[in-house]
């Protein structure tokens, strides 16, 4: 198993983002050496990062990347033969150059980097435009870096030689078909594609004027993002949606699985000309936002699923028991499969749908799906946390997180009836046909809690990691919310966080998808799977026993200081957000 040096990796990769995130400032619209001039407007895809120097120092400089480092599955990655020779590359550009790496950084892609791509033919054409603030300097590194090519092409014997050539008194490189280069001034050009680097050639030459930085779409993409980004992208849908894969994607009436999960977003690609990003610092960690062009206006039946109507809350307050994990709020109109069932599904399955449903109820205790679609709700909620407490004296040898949905309901009383009566049906034929539970109905104040419990100790061939005990599902109505969960303990806490919400003024926020994953419920989760880590770390790294524990204790306490992952998609009138934030402790 590899888990935990995957991990960590991730982690480190994690930690680089939250870094560059700190150094962010406001890029200029107005930069006259933007590396978008440069960029031709052929490209589909562009990605930015505005500031080199800055990211590198504040990745450099963190603290928590220094903490990483101490691991040893980071110092294998750290010493690695590859790692090594990039920075015996640095420390020779450093005394070749007179200058240290943070200030050559400056001098050679202070205005910023742009890599931009063209949707075609494999390899897709690339050009990388790389703006220095000091021609000179670049002159040198230029000159330097075509040297060290040539002695590594010959110490390998490699049949692709450096070659020198000139376009328009410009000097190019090239080795074999895949690496094209040049410098026009204090920038850098490198290309996949001979064609490709001409073309960025000719806008510095001033014979093109076909500029990615004059394209109306990525002005208006730049007006659309907040204000200083870090980095940032550009993507054209256009390509995107003529591909075959895309004629299939974008089709309706669509998948109706795909129409669950993201009916509203796909809708929303489908019609946008392109979707931005960027990544922004803020006070307490950092944002990745998402911009498109496209809202609510235009959208076909999936904003009736999707989107709470004009005036009501896009999703209800998540919930935060204890251990929490992840915590997640929706809306998702389900009556609206039955009402529009033509316009998701078209004629023929909708039929397939009229069908099932009929032959439903002799197996849902007589009630039949269009029913509780109906009297179900629109707002729906779930959670998942840790909970070493489970209720049995056996203790089940695979820990399982508990977990929960709530749903609010348009029909409060027809609907906990049903499924009050499709739940108890499902529990008895599970207690008759696999193994037996005991039905337990407790009172939380004025709540009934109605749940199930496996005999302890009874065996059961069919689990022999005892992973049962990991459940005594429940379920219990308070108020407008059906709640059911997968322990009766989950199911208690989430009783007192419902009423003490009923009672609240927090109805909701306008987003209509809103998740938080708690780094310190994701560290006491991967504790609970202490013991296989510490093999496997003992394995890889040869470590002693105390060594390994003492290790993925400091791992634990990198993991937990990052604080938690937030993510929230709003529908306005002709935008679409999504952010994400990543949010560090104190």
């Amino acid at each position: 198993m590899q888990w935990f040096r995957h991990a960590a990796h991730g982690l480190v990769c994690l930690l680089v983002v939250t870094a560059a995130a700190q150094v962010a400032q406001a890029a200029r619209d107005d930069q006259p050496a933007s590396p978008l001039r440069l960029m031709p407007d052929k490209a589909d895809v562009v990605f930015e990062i505005h500031q080199p120097r800055q990211l590198i120092e504040a990745v450099t400089n963190l603290d928590a990347i220094k903490q990483l480092q101490e691991l040893g599955v980071s110092k294998e990655l750290l010493n690695s033969t590859r790692l090594r020779r990039f920075y015996q590359l640095v420390a020779y550009f450093e005394k070749e150059l007179g200058a240290k790496w943070p200030e050559l950084l400056d001098r050679l892609a202070g205005n910023g980097a742009a890599l931009g791509v063209k949707f075609g033919p494999d390899p897709a054409p690339a050009l990388l435009v790389i703006q220095g603030k000091d021609e000179k300097l670049m002159e040198r590194f230029v000159k330097l870096s075509t040297e060290l090519l040539e002695q590594e092409i010959a110490r390998q014997e490699a049949p692709d030689k450096l070659v020198k050539e000139k376009y328009e008194e410009i000097e190019t490189y090239h080795v074999g078909k895949g690496l094209h280069a040049a410098r026009v001034g204090a920038a850098l050009l490198i290309s996949s594609n001979a064609d490709t680097l001409k073309l960025g050639l000719d806008l510095a030459r001033g014979t093109n004027k076909g500029s990615l930085a004059a394209v109306s779409a990525v002005v208006d993409a730049h007006k659309l993002l907040p204000k200083g980004p870090l980095a940032s992208f550009w993507l054209n849908m256009e390509p995107v949606r003529a591909t075959p894969q895309g004629k299939e994607f974008y089709k309706t009436p669509r998948d109706l699985n795909l129409t669950i999960l993201a009916g509203s977003l796909i809708d929303v690609l489908s019609r946008t000309p392109y979707v931005a990003g960027g990544v922004y610092k803020e006070k307490d960690g950092f944002l990745v936002a998402v911009r498109v062009p496209k809202g609510r206006e235009g959208m076909g039946p999936d904003a009736a699923l999707h989107l709470a109507p004009e005036g009501e809350p896009g999703s209800r307050p998540i919930l935060e028991p204890r251990g929490v994990i992840l915590s997640e709020s929706f809306y998702l109109n389900v009556s609206r499969f039955w009402e529009d069932r033509d316009k998701f599904l078209g004629e023929k399955q909708a039929q397939d749908f009229e069908k099932f449903d009929k032959q439903s109820a002799p197996f849902l205790s007589g009630i039949k799906v269009s029913k509780l679609l109906q009297d179900a709700g629109a707002y729906h909620r779930i959670v998942v946390v840790n909970q070493p407490k489970v209720g049995y004296k056996t203790k089940p040898k695979v820990a399982i997180p508990a977990f929960a949905v709530v749903t609010e309901m348009r029909d409060p009383d027809a609907f906990s009836k049903s499924v009050s009566t499709v739940l108890r049906g499902a529990a008895l034929l599970f207690s008759t046909t696999q193994t037996k539970m005991t039905v337990v109905e407790e009172k939380h104040g004025d709540v009934e809690i109605v749940g199930y419990r496996f005999p302890d100790g009874a065996a059961f061939k069919q689990d022999v990691n005892d992973v049962r005990y990991n459940f005594s599902p429940c379920f219990a109505r308070v108020g407008n919310q059906f709640l059911v969960a997968s322990t009766l303990e989950l199911g208690h806490e989430l009783v007192d966080l419902l009423q003490k919400e009923a009672g609240g003024a927090n109805k909701g926020q306008p987003s209509v998808e809103n998740q938080r994953i708690f780094a310190s419920g994701v560290a006491e989760l991967l504790q609970a799977f202490e013991e296989p880590f510490l093999t496997q770390m003992i394995l890889d790294q040869a470590l002693a026993p105390d060594d390994a524990k003492a290790q993925l204790r400091d791992f634990m306490a990198i993991l937990r200081r990052l604080g938690d992952l937030t993510t929230k998609a709003e529908y306005q009138k002709n935008e679409f957000h999504y952010d994400l934030r990543i949010r560090t402790s104190k």
